[in-house]
């Protein structure tokens, strides 16, 4: 009974961490789109959205077995293996944000200003610690350290819009919120190391550690790769097209934002039980989790053109026909993260879950394509689907085969 209790508990402070952020974003988009517009909010969602394939080449796979890593490590170790992380996440920022200020100008000849602050504003993220905090299960450093000012920012860039009517004034408030998030979170573990950490700035050490990071980053690349296809593509082929796909997209994310925490609990609470339990503990989680996921995706099938008239302000005809794919996509990515990141890192298999998301690419990215050539917002979010359902039938395969093979052994 106190075990249900301390995960009910961790369940909601997780909640309280990750809901506060979505819910102060969603009240912000009637307020940038009615003083930028629904094109360039529609760039700035790209420019957001492209940041997630940017950012798999800063967070270098961390994001992907980061937590589960931290879980497993002894807490006197986990500061310092930060610390080295921090640092190759730092080169790696160097590298990939011009690249990507490159790219997104190319796309979006008439916006290199919001091209320029988007970029740093949702590439800082990537070298923070919010997944260390979550690998801790100490949601309330997450909550102090991450969410909360960045939730400030995003606050504050509210108040940004409606003195200035300025979206890269509106992003750059973000882009400081954004900084600052990463310097209380690093100096919160610093602090709390029992040893004196050390900053190893050695550019062949720092590169050295990306060879153990090599499946992650395979799994977290080919993931982003058709999860921000979709906004990208439709960039190029049919830009009036983006802001219907902005939207959806948008309440998709936000709903994933809502599943976040049991994800967070789930890859948190797995090895706690030791190995002995593991299989047990993924059994049960595999039961429960997948009812939140259909429940989920109910919402946003059923509520998802209410919410969209409201947030858009009736500016976006966002209907029962594109919400049925974003719902379908919601009930598979949420589903293939609890199998991916929690059962198949938990259970050794990181090296199938690279192979799912790659399965996923190659399949995906050709129908995206295609899908908007043909059908616009509609055709990308079928695509969508369609991969990601691919996804899951292979990681659902592979989490059978491995408990089957550990019971047979047993």
């Amino acid at each position: 009974m106190r075990e249900r209790l301390l995960v009910l508990r961790r369940l909601g402070a997780f909640m309280v961490t990750t809901l506060m952020p979505a819910l102060v974003s969603l009240v912000a988009m009637p307020v940038i789109i009615r003083g930028a517009g629904a094109h360039t909010w529609g760039v700035q969602s790209s420019v957001q959205s492209a940041a997630m394939l940017f950012g798999v080449a800063v967070g270098f796979g961390w994001s992907v077995t980061g937590a589960a890593e931290t879980a497993r490590r002894p807490p006197a170790e986990r500061p310092q293996w930060f610390i080295d992380s921090l640092v190759s996440r730092i080169f790696l920022f160097c590298l990939t944000a011009p690249l990507m200020v490159l790219v997104m100008w190319l796309i979006n000849r008439d916006y290199l200003g919001l091209v320029v602050v988007g970029s740093l504003a949702y590439l800082v993220p990537y070298v923070g610690a919010d997944w260390y905090f979550v690998g801790e299960a100490r949601p309330s450093r997450l909550f102090r350290l991450n969410a909360l000012p960045q939730t400030t920012g995003i606050a504050l860039s509210v108040v940004a819009m409606l003195l200035t009517n300025s979206i890269v004034v509106t992003v750059a408030v973000q882009l400081l919120a954004n900084i600052c998030a990463v310097i209380l979170s690093v100096s919160a573990i610093v602090k709390s190391s029992p040893e004196v950490l050390h900053f190893d700035w050695s550019i062949s050490r720092a590169l050295g550690r990306l060879i153990a990071q090599r499946d992650p980053f395979v799994t977290a690349a080919t993931s982003a790769l058709y999860v921000t296809s979709p906004m990208l593509i439709i960039n190029l082929f049919q830009p009036g097209a983006l802001a219907l796909y902005a939207m959806g997209d948008k309440l998709f994310k936000s709903s994933l934002t809502v599943f976040a925490p049991v994800l967070q609990v789930v890859q948190g609470w797995l090895p706690e039980g030791g190995a002995k339990n593991l299989v047990h503990r993924i059994k049960q989680a595999a039961r429960l989790s997948p009812l939140v996921s259909i429940a989920g995706a109910a919402c946003i099938l059923l509520l998802g053109p209410w919410f969209a008239r409201i947030l858009s302000q009736g500016a976006i005809d966002f209907g029962f026909d594109i919400s049925l794919p974003f719902a379908v996509i919601f009930a598979a990515v949420s589903v293939t993260q609890v199998f991916g990141l929690a059962f198949l890192v938990q259970l050794g298999r990181s090296a199938a879950l690279a192979k799912s998301t790659v399965v996923g690419a190659v399949i995906g990215v050709p129908m995206i394509i295609a899908g908007a050539v043909l059908f616009a917002a509609h055709g990308v979010a079928w695509a969508v689907a369609l991969s990601e359902i691919t996804v899951l039938i292979y990681q659902l395969a592979v989490v059978i085969a491995e408990l089957r093979r550990r019971r047979a052994t047993t």
